[in-house]
């Protein structure tokens, strides 16, 4: 017959596990989010960037072309070239990227684009 004593320290003992387990699930569950996060805002390497803001000064300027020079490249018809127009009118395009912004462009209509297209600030040509 186990004792009170024995009895109170065999309950802390189970305490004191159950302490340690909730710490560790704690400790991974953290880590799980913080692994989570930086997966979610992974910035692009500088080189990537840089890369990109190389332009290459060949096709239409994205930020003076007409509407339709703009039409005149693939998988842009009136609707996106309107849409280009009236973005440019609000906020110049930087980054041949940009045009992500506007429904209806992404990675594959824009990598289509490149080297027929290209965005240069007007001021600056």
């Amino acid at each position: 017959m186990k004792t009170t004593t024995q009895k109170v320290l065999g309950i802390l003992a189970l305490c004191g596990c159950l302490g340690f387990l909730i710490i560790i699930a704690a400790q991974i569950l953290i880590e799980k989010h913080r692994s989570a996060q930086a997966a979610a805002f992974a910035l692009t390497p500088v080189q990537e960037v840089r890369a990109t803001a190389a332009v290459n000064r060949q096709g239409v300027n994205l930020n003076t072309a007409s509407f339709e020079e703009l039409m005149s490249l693939p998988g842009i018809g009136e609707h996106l070239a309107r849409q280009i127009i009236q973005h440019r009118e609000q906020q110049a395009f930087h980054f041949l990227e940009d045009l992500r912004v506007i429904n209806g462009f992404g990675d594959r209509r824009i990598d289509s684009l490149r080297g027929l297209a290209y965005v240069e600030l007007s001021g600056t040509d």
